[in-house]
């Protein structure tokens, strides 16, 4: 008799180390892989396509839109408050990422901005062949 309630109280055990482990692991890579990407939201730009290699270095980013919008670093300015915005973060590269649909002399015009504002160093950012 003493038996038979012994085999009753005994349950089934499932033991969740291992599920807690891979859950925190899946937590943690999604964690690090959405940190990594950046986003202008409100600016959609195409990159044209050519072979070169990554500038490492840290840069202003200004977004020019197909439809010819601007941004300093996700933030949207006026073509005559674009000098004053990048002189405000100091002066390092400028990094222009145009969309391949702006016109030249929009891109241009901010290139003049740029000049104008004392920055030397200007990087026109594409996206790499094949990708």
């Amino acid at each position: 008799m003493a038996s038979r309630t012994r085999r009753q109280q005994i349950g089934v055990h499932v033991d969740m180390t291992p599920m807690v482990d891979v859950m925190m692991l899946l937590v943690i890579f999604f964690m690090m892989t959405t940190a990594f990407v950046t986003v202008y939201p409100g600016f959609a730009v195409n990159l044209p396509q050519a072979s070169a290699e990554k500038q490492a270095e840290k840069q202003i980013v200004v977004l020019i839109a197909k439809d010819g919008r601007i941004a300093v670093n996700g933030q949207p300015v006026a073509k005559e408050q674009l000098a004053a915005a990048v002189n405000s973060m100091g002066k390092t590269t400028v990094s222009i990422q145009a969309d391949k649909e702006t016109s030249h002399g929009r891109v241009v015009e901010v290139m003049d901005e740029m000049h104008k504002a004392g920055i030397s160093k200007l990087a026109i950012a594409i996206e790499e062949k094949g990708k």
